[in-house]
């Protein structure tokens, strides 16, 4: 694999090494990896933890997951990266921070994924949450490998999940009629 220029879209490998962790697990494993590239798995698999690798790989693993077990299989999985996510080494620190410094309201616990965001992505675009009449977590300048519709399922489903995570619940609704112009997406917390 080529370096990644520092303009380029990312992910953590650990992000990606979660998500194929998490496409292990299912029954329909076997079938997924068949729909994805063996080099793009070959090299996530052999990425050090910390190494940025191309953020087209994400929505990858999502569109092999969502060709296999529909868009509600895409939510699953990413819904339960997050309800995992505090049982793994790499995120602790981070959880603990988040909780000590935001607290265990649900909403307020939503401040986090921006900082979450750059931890795990970068040159994805920018993130921000509005506290508003609904919460509302917005993405910008999203670039354009990232503005499909796996996407979108598997953010809904991390902030939902952020949502349980915190003990509460809530239904997030997309808002987004110019995502695939301009690369802005609202999802509207309703809690």
């Amino acid at each position: 694999m080529r370096p990644l220029l520092d303009t380029e879209p990312a992910f953590k490998a650990s992000v990606l090494k979660m998500m194929l962790e998490h496409v292990d697990e299912l029954p329909e494993a076997d079938e997924v990896r068949r729909r994805m590239e063996p080099q793009v798995q070959r090299e996530i698999a052999e990425a050090s933890r910390t190494q940025w690798l191309p953020g087209a790989w994400g929505p990858a693993i999502y569109e092999a997951v969502a060709a296999v077990l529909g868009e509600t299989g895409v939510y699953e999985l990413a819904a339960e990266m997050v309800t995992a996510a505090p049982a793994m080494p790499m995120f602790q620190p981070l959880v603990r921070g988040v909780i000590h410094i935001f607290g265990r309201e649900p909403v307020e616990l939503l401040r986090a994924y921006p900082h979450a965001q750059k931890f795990t992505a970068r040159n994805c675009g920018t993130c921000e949450v509005l506290f508003a009449r609904p919460t509302t977590v917005r993405f910008q300048h999203v670039p354009e490998l990232l503005r499909r519709r796996v996407w979108q399922v598997g953010q809904l489903a991390v902030i939902e999940a952020m949502l349980v995570l915190a003990g509460g619940s809530g239904k997030v609704e997309i808002d987004a009629p110019e995502f695939a112009a301009t690369g802005t997406i609202d999802f509207l917390v309703h809690t």
